[in-house]
């Protein structure tokens, strides 16, 4: 097995056997170019087939120019390589990523590929939350099945083709049924309410009810998913409270 470097030599002189000459002008004066071929090959071979292979001729010095762009440097591959900053920052600048890419790998990418990568990325991240989101009923019944009696509700946007068999999510809320026994049973009649904002391309707002334990600890009593912290949604996750333990309008 016989491997030569691919690299171009650039030289200029006034002529060269075996080389391909170009003719240029620069200020006036005419400047040939040859185009040489680097000089690094190493050669390998096997005593028999099924033997390792050796190295026979090594020639380890490159004359030819370095450059930091590589056709292997795909937008598919960029993309793989900026998966976690796309997911953190969606809207992080493409220069940005630029930067990082060519600081991390040593590797000139040009903005044309940074345009497609992030793209490539946004739209796996995006395909990964639908799945997530697609997966939503099976959630609730492995809960149910591992927690019984554990309240899960789910509310969804109204339909016009009554025919549809899919539905646009808005809500879920959920009570685990031993913090629900546990709330009743020896915790202090206190609640404590927050909401927090979602990252990522469904935007919305968790939404968490908690409690104090004997020992002045947080103990986390419901949570849910809204479409935003508004007074109907604060309305809908309260009362669905009320229900589980068993509160009074008042």
């Amino acid at each position: 097995m016989l491997v030569y470097c691919r690299g171009v030599v650039r030289v200029t002189n006034k002529g060269q056997v075996g080389t391909q000459a170009t003719t240029s002008k620069r200020k006036g004066k005419e400047l040939k170019t040859q185009k040489v071929t680097c000089g690094w090959y190493i050669h390998a071979s096997r005593s028999n087939p099924k033997s390792d292979s050796f190295i026979r001729t090594l020639n380890e010095t490159h004359t030819c120019l370095q450059t930091r762009k590589l056709r292997a440097c795909t937008a598919s591959l960029i993309s793989k390589k900026i998966f976690d900053q796309v997911e953190a920052n969606p809207d992080i600048p493409l220069r940005a990523i630029q930067d990082h890419f060519q600081k991390t790998y040593q590797v000139g990418v040009t903005m044309d590929n940074v345009f497609r990568a992030k793209d490539k990325a946004r739209k796996h991240i995006t395909g990964d939350y639908t799945k997530q989101y697609e997966m939503l009923r099976d959630y609730v019944l492995e809960l149910q099945a591992t927690n019984p009696d554990t309240t899960v509700k789910i509310d969804v946007c109204s339909e016009p083709n009554p025919d549809s068999t899919t539905r646009q999510f808005r809500r879920i809320y959920v009570c685990l049924d031993p913090l629900k026994k546990g709330f009743k049973a020896c915790l202090r009649d206190l609640l404590g309410f927050d909401g927090a904002f979602m990252k990522g391309p469904f935007l919305g707002q968790v939404l968490s009810a908690i409690g104090l334990d004997s020992n002045n600890g947080i103990y986390p009593l419901a949570y849910g998913i809204v479409e935003s912290e508004n007074t109907e949604s604060w309305k809908w996750f309260l009362d669905n409270i009320g229900d589980d333990l068993d509160l009074g309008r008042n």
